[in-house]
């Protein structure tokens, strides 16, 4: 068989074969949970389906997606490359030196922050191999390539909350500035409130986080409107499942993101309130996605207008709130 009588046939797998494709969000911390779920969904597939059967997996996580596919599937000419460098390596014309059947698999890293680039691995495994010897290939071969992505994930949002929290002391630093030469009768002045001046360290902090957490929440806001509703009604994104699925998506991103961007800028110094607040994490990520699915079904029942920040607003602020109020009960 040569190269295009294989490139036939991948295009006539997956042209005119349905994909199989599924997804799950990765907990930023639990990847415990992470591998069982990939295992579990991988698993299920080969017991589903055959080895020929196109499909793609999708984990989504803070700020990059990750993808493991069959070599070939979104662009069949990465198929031909691999096999040129194959003769090149091995010196057999077609196949490998081993014998194994299928397709190898590829993982892909797909960032979504243009300061870290995205990547591409072809895996030394093969599809017969995912079917054939699945625990042997998915714990020595396909879990520490995922695992490696999830951490350069991890890198990505700690270099995002670092920032954040370079800009918050900055924000902070110059409201500090602008009001310790009031008196405190100025200061009510200025702020339509009365602060001492022994609060105002307290105060400009607080002004500061606030700053970061609307830059958080206008960014998931216009993220929202350009990319998923597009000039759609509210309820007809919510009725497409990829949407809907992205949009709480987004919602997910946008906790952690606040969340993280607190523990970067309170817990790295103290471990204690660290840990304190990722103790927190679970049940305040539970309170945001019920309330934000009961202000999504009030928007559609209701017949009321969409409104993206106010409802990220509406969603992210009473969280952050949250969160204020733990860092000042622990200190």
């Amino acid at each position: 068989m040569d190269i295009d009588d294989l490139k036939k046939q991948m295009s006539g797998r997956f042209e005119n074969a349905p994909i199989q494709s599924s997804a799950f969000y990765a907990d930023p911390e639990d990847h415990l949970d992470n591998q069982k779920k990939l295992r579990t969904t991988l698993k299920a597939f080969t017991e589903t389906q055959k080895m020929i059967t196109p499909f793609a997996l999708q984990i989504l996580c803070t700020h990059s997606e990750i993808t493991l596919m069959p070599l070939g599937l979104l662009d069949l000419n990465e198929l031909k490359q691999w096999e040129d460098q194959q003769r090149k390596d091995t010196g057999i014309l077609i196949g490998n030196p081993d014998k194994r059947t299928g397709m190898p698999l590829v993982l892909q890293f797909e960032s979504h922050v243009k300061e870290f680039p995205s990547e591409k691995k072809i895996l030394d495994v093969y599809t017969d191999d995912m079917f054939n010897h699945f625990h042997e290939t998915f714990n020595d071969h396909i879990w520490p390539a995922v695992m490696k992505y999830l951490n350069e994930n991890q890198t990505i949002l700690k270099k995002i909350e670092e920032k954040l929290n370079e800009e918050r002391i900055s924000v902070r630093d110059l409201t500090l500035k602008q009001l310790e030469p009031l008196n405190e009768s100025e200061i009510k002045t200025k702020l339509g409130v009365p602060l001492k001046k022994d609060q105002l360290d307290h105060y400009s902090n607080y002004i500061a986080d606030m700053n970061q957490v609307n830059s958080i929440i206008t960014a998931s806001s216009t993220f929202t409107n350009e990319q998923l509703l597009k000039n759609k009604p509210f309820p007809q994104m919510m009725n497409l499942a990829e949407m809907r699925n992205t949009f709480f998506y987004v919602l997910d991103n946008t906790f952690n993101e606040i969340l993280y961007f607190y523990i970067e800028s309170y817990g790295t110094k103290d471990p204690k309130l660290k840990k304190h607040l990722q103790t927190l994490r679970k049940n305040l990520a539970a309170i945001m996605r019920q309330d934000a699915w009961k202000k999504s079904n009030d928007i559609i029942e209701k017949e009321q207008k969409f409104d993206s920040h106010k409802f990220f607003s509406s969603v992210f602020l009473p969280i952050a709130e949250n969160l204020e109020v733990e860092i000042d009960k622990f200190k």
